[in-house]
């Protein structure tokens, strides 16, 4: 396996270089401040020049010492940071039995991605994707001379377990198409054609029509297609055809991360008990101040009560209107969701004793992609160790 490469960071002798760049213009200015400070303590006859302007020369050297200090410690951190990221991916390729072949490919595309730490390529196919996406881009003329390259990558792809999404993953590339998915095509005139997608390799994807293809569907051509994903939702997407083979009823189209995503299913939605922090981000529209609720830019503490990849349920001891927008802070095992959009859909009292508590389901209204993915992933890992205790998880 070959040493994995280091992110470039500034050398040590350019930290000094830009600390000695700060005493550079003393020597060359020194008779003239000499002078100046002599005409200057002239009329202060207890002011001594010469010592004056040592004080000054040894305050800007040890502001110039402390400037390189700093630069080589961050520095130093970042090499540090650099290295242990290097590390788990070593591991992380050990425990997914990655060839040597595909290892050095993975590291390739970590590095041309710019991760900031190169194990986070195994955490989400989002990360993956948009690394692999780069590479591809920047070797492209190297890889259409070796198509072994593409069958590296899908090996690649199956070992990462990004080639077979649960459902409740959003797809963000075309690369993670499954065969089979039924597909409606759309040509330039209009006409709709039925299909289902037979086979998705690393360079291109095709689709079987159930009908002869007709001659607006040819290469060059652009179409509309729209594929649905069973237990997700519709896909949709604009593309040129690259070929077509008429006796077979196959077309051939390019990858891309540029589809739209209509969702048509209900989240798993779990039991938790999580701190949480919102920050009123606006009011309901036809707001008056009448109407109370919290005051825009207010911090309020709570706790999720339930969660989903498509909301929350949050229990706060103020009541937030219906409407509120919403900033939402909350930790999950090994990683923070921090300034997740969110809306009240709905607000519940809840009285405990003496006790009136707020209860207000929320629903996520803008969240990266990876970000998602963390929430599902631990929805569903949480379900699945739960699920003899809690019995039945509820859909919403």
């Amino acid at each position: 396996m070959k040493p994995f490469a280091r992110t470039p960071s500034p050398s040590k002798g350019a930290s000094i270089l830009a600390a000695a760049a700060l005493l550079c213009p003393l020597g060359a200015t020194a008779s003239a401040s000499e002078e100046v400070l002599r005409s200057i303590g002239s009329g202060f006859g207890k002011i001594d020049p010469v010592g004056l302007a040592v004080a000054g020369i040894a305050l800007v050297a040890i502001m110039a010492v402390v400037v390189a200090f700093e630069i080589v410690r961050t520095d130093r951190g970042q090499r540090e940071k650099i290295d242990i990221g290097w590390q788990y991916f070593a591991e992380m390729a050990g425990l997914k039995r990655l060839t040597v072949q595909e290892t050095d490919i993975l590291r390739r595309i970590v590095e041309h991605g710019g991760i900031s730490s190169a194990d986070m390529v195994f955490d989400s196919s989002f990360i993956y994707e948009d690394a692999l996406d780069g590479f591809l881009k920047a070797n492209a003329s190297k890889l259409d001379k070796d198509e072994t390259q593409f069958a590296l990558l899908r090996g690649l792809r199956l070992k990462l377990g990004y080639s077979h999404l649960p459902s409740e993953i959003p797809l963000c590339s075309t690369r993670q198409l499954e065969d089979g998915m039924p597909v409606t095509l759309v040509d330039g005139e209009g006409g709709s054609i039925k299909g289902r997608i037979q086979e998705v390799k690393e360079k291109t994807w095709a689709v079987s029509l159930e009908a002869e293809v007709p001659p607006t569907v040819a290469a060059g051509a652009a179409v509309d297609l729209s594929v649905l994903r069973s237990g997700d939702g519709e896909y949709m997407v604009r593309l040129p055809i690259l070929a077509a083979r008429l006796g077979s009823r196959l077309i051939f189209l390019p990858h891309t991360r540029a589809m739209e995503r209509r969702q048509m299913r209900n989240w798993v939605r779990i039991e938790v008990n999580i701190p949480c922090r919102v920050t009123t981000m606006a009011r309901p529209e036809g707001w008056t101040p009448g109407s109370g609720g919290p005051s825009v830019g207010m911090v309020l503490e709570g706790r999720l009560l339930d969660l989903s990849g498509g909301g929350a349920c949050g229990r706060f001891t103020s009541p937030i209107l219906q409407g509120t927008k919403l900033s939402l802070n909350f930790d999950l095992p090994g990683t923070s969701l921090r300034g997740v959009q969110a809306e009240v859909m709905r607000m519940t009292s809840v009285l405990k004793g003496n006790r009136e508590d707020f209860e207000h389901n929320l629903k996520f209204l803008s969240m990266e992609t990876a970000s998602q993915e963390k929430i599902v992933r631990y929805v569903f890992e949480k379900q699945r160790i739960d699920s003899h205790l809690r019995g039945p998880v509820t859909l919403g």
